[in-house]
């Protein structure tokens, strides 16, 4: 058995990863079957699972529920009484179960995490996947977040030993993770190579698809929102700048092509 360490070593591994190319394309969706949908329970169960536990849609004595649909994550929690009340005392490892409309039963759950603290005035530390900072629960990356106990439904403490396990296992088969990258390159360079001339102030898929690749290319945690604000402008600037470019925030001919050379780049090293 894996302990509370283990989830959160491997949790904070994932921190920063962007889906994509396509909406909900995720590692974590196609190791739970589950690719191309909201994957915040997808994230956690890749997690418990990388740490040696099993998961399956009910969970067990030897095993913990799946949260891929999180209100059966959260049902399942309380079956086994394992179920932490909204206000309890959680702990790092915890499963955190969110309602955003304020609920505390199961019914309401639409977004799942991995606490990995929690405040001295009450707030919970997580890892969470599919968020950003203007989209909670569909975010589209896995980040750390804070949150108020008024949003979160309870949580499901899963069966951890208290002795860690050896050797450490690694989050995820590097070469995995290489190849997806890769994979997310070609694609995002196809369809930047088509994108139009784009400058800040303006919004939709052409946006998203700009900001996805600069969250590749250039390592930017972008919220996947299609808005071309002042965080996607200093971006684009950044990667004027680095190929010495005019950095007038605009993406016209020259900035597509240095963009793509960064991702060919990436395709062809990973």
């Amino acid at each position: 058995m894996a302990t509370a360490d283990d989830v959160l070593r491997v949790a904070g591994s994932h921190v920063g990863y962007v889906e994509g190319p396509r909406d909900n394309e995720t590692v974590f969706g196609a190791r739970t079957g589950y690719n191309f949908q909201p994957w915040c329970g997808s994230f956690v169960d890749t997690v418990l699972q990388d740490v040696g536990m099993i998961v399956t849609a009910r969970g067990g004595p030897n095993a913990e529920p799946s949260s891929v649909y999180t209100p059966n994550g959260a049902a399942a929690y309380r079956r086994l009484g394992r179920w932490v009340d909204r206000n309890g005392p959680a702990q790092p490892g915890d499963i955190v179960y969110f309602d955003w409309q304020g609920g505390t039963g199961s019914g309401g759950v639409d977004h799942v995490g991995i606490v990995t603290g929690v405040r001295r005035d009450g707030q919970v530390e997580t890892i969470e996947g599919n968020t950003s900072m203007t989209n909670q629960s569909n975010g589209g990356m896995v980040m750390r977040r804070v949150r108020p106990r008024s949003v979160i439904a309870g949580f499901g403490r899963p069966a951890y030993t208290n002795t860690p396990s050896q050797p450490p296992l690694p989050p995820m088969d590097p070469d995995e993770v290489k190849a997806f990258r890769k994979y997310v390159a070609a694609v995002l360079g196809r369809d930047v190579a088509a994108l139009p001339d784009l400058r800040q102030g303006q919004r939709g898929g052409n946006v998203q698809t700009l900001q996805k690749a600069l969250n590749l290319a250039a390592g930017r945690s972008l919220a996947l929102d299609g808005d071309f604000g002042p965080a996607t402008a200093a971006a684009v600037k950044d990667v004027q700048r680095i190929f010495g470019l005019g950095v007038d925030g605009v993406v016209g001919p020259r900035t597509r092509s240095a963009i793509l050379t960064a991702l060919k780049k990436i395709e062809v090293s990973g």
